[in-house]
């Protein structure tokens, strides 16, 4: 992937899903990163209490099955969170 080899932009990119919590989907140029057309970036922010310490996702094609892909991507946050707070 060319993506990793900007890691700025895509560090970038996931610092402002943590800025507002939840699921972002984004689609080919929504994600404003050049390298990123034709890609697909899901992700989900993961919490301690009410603040979000993190976030995961998943980068794939953009014909991906988001309908399966996003409820994991949703879940493993959750789990992740869970496991944040037991610690």
């Amino acid at each position: 992937f060319r993506a990793f080899e900007e890691k700025g932009q895509l560090l970038g990119l996931l610092d402002r899903c943590m800025d507002a919590q939840g699921i972002h989907i984004y689609i080919g140029s929504e994600a404003h990163l050049s390298q990123m057309m034709g890609m697909s970036l899901i992700t989900a922010t993961y919490m301690t209490g009410k603040n979000t310490v993190g976030v995961l996702g998943v980068i794939g094609p953009t014909r991906m099955g988001y309908a399966k892909v996003i409820p994991i991507v949703d879940y493993t946050a959750q789990l992740v969170s869970r496991i944040l707070e037991v610690e």
